[in-house]
């Protein structure tokens, strides 16, 4: 540690190219870092990366980062890995592409290009290292969704905000997002779970906790371009509410609040439209040993 804050650290911009070439080989595609600056002289230091671009194997840029924060964290002289105290990215801009063969494509590369094993147990070790920062966060990033496959029309979400906070068998998220115009307002997705003790953070079969959606107004038959529903739904538009609860990885029930009109669905093929003004209450779905119940309220 202490040489890491008298020998790396006044040089760390020296051994950029260093870096970018450790960071290429871990991450299996060129990485690109415009600079790199010490922001905190303090015990915990802070390093600010700016212009980071990853590539894609033509060369071409296919993710740009404007600006990475990092604090270190004394912790990774204990666990003997990179850890940070919070992990900062501003603005980033990121696109999940399918085409019409079904391949999907994220910020210009391929998933399909390495073998499942190889990339599942990436994946895997991605999410452990993640889950094991104490705070990641996005600020004003953009993700866009083109389904070529679908032809329908791109789907993009604008001003999203994350914050994702991680202790020893805690974590917790926030993330806020703004649809177009069309699909509704600014919606909320929350999470609060604990993990089994001794269990890979990326483990979710040993999570038990909460998740929560909130739609302020949606416009569901919009899901229609881009979700295989299970029953046909033509019209539909308000807000919902949603609490999901889970029991070590497995979901315990489900409870609705809804409000919504015009509401026009089928549930199946021969049978008959139904043409709702108006459907609100809350609804509420308990999946528990040998039983599932439905309650409805209001």
């Amino acid at each position: 540690w202490l040489a890491l804050h008298w020998l790396v650290l006044p040089h760390i911009d020296d051994w950029r190219p260093q870096l970018e070439q450790r960071a290429s080989a871990a991450l299996g595609v060129p990485l690109r870092i415009g600079s790199i600056t010490v922001t905190s002289g303090g015990w915990v230091p802070a390093l600010e990366l700016r212009d980071v671009r990853l590539l894609d194997p033509q060369g071409r840029e296919a993710l740009r980062l404007p600006k990475v924060a990092a604090a270190l964290s004394a912790r990774s002289v204990l666990a003997l890995q990179l850890r940070f105290e919070q992990l900062l990215i501003d603005a980033p801009q990121l696109e999940i592409r399918r085409d019409r063969q079904g391949r999907i494509f994220v910020a210009g590369l391929s998933m399909d290009a390495a073998p499942q094993v190889q990339t599942a147990d990436m994946a895997e070790a991605w999410a452990d290292w993640l889950l094991s920062q104490h705070e990641f966060v996005i600020l004003k990033g953009r993700i866009r969704w083109v389904d070529e496959r679908r032809a329908a029309p791109p789907l993009e979400l604008a001003d999203l905000n994350l914050v994702l906070r991680n202790g020893l068998r805690e974590h917790n998220f926030r993330l806020d997002a703004t649809p177009p115009a069309d699909w509704g307002q600014r919606f909320s997705l929350q999470g609060q779970f604990r993990q089994q003790l001794l269990k890979r953070p990326s483990e979710l079969r040993s999570w038990t906790g909460q998740l929560f959606a909130d739609l302020p107004r949606a416009d569901l038959h919009q899901l229609r371009r881009h979700v295989d529903l299970p029953f046909e739904l033509s019209e539909g538009d308000g807000a919902l509410r949603a609490w999901l609860d889970y029991k070590k990885g497995e979901s315990q029930g489900v409870t609705v609040d809804l409000a919504l009109r015009s509401v026009k669905l089928r549930l199946e093929p021969s049978a008959e439209l139904l043409d709702l003004t108006r459907i609100e209450g809350r609804l509420q779905l308990l999946n528990e040993a040998q039983l599932l119940s439905l309650q409805a309220r209001q």
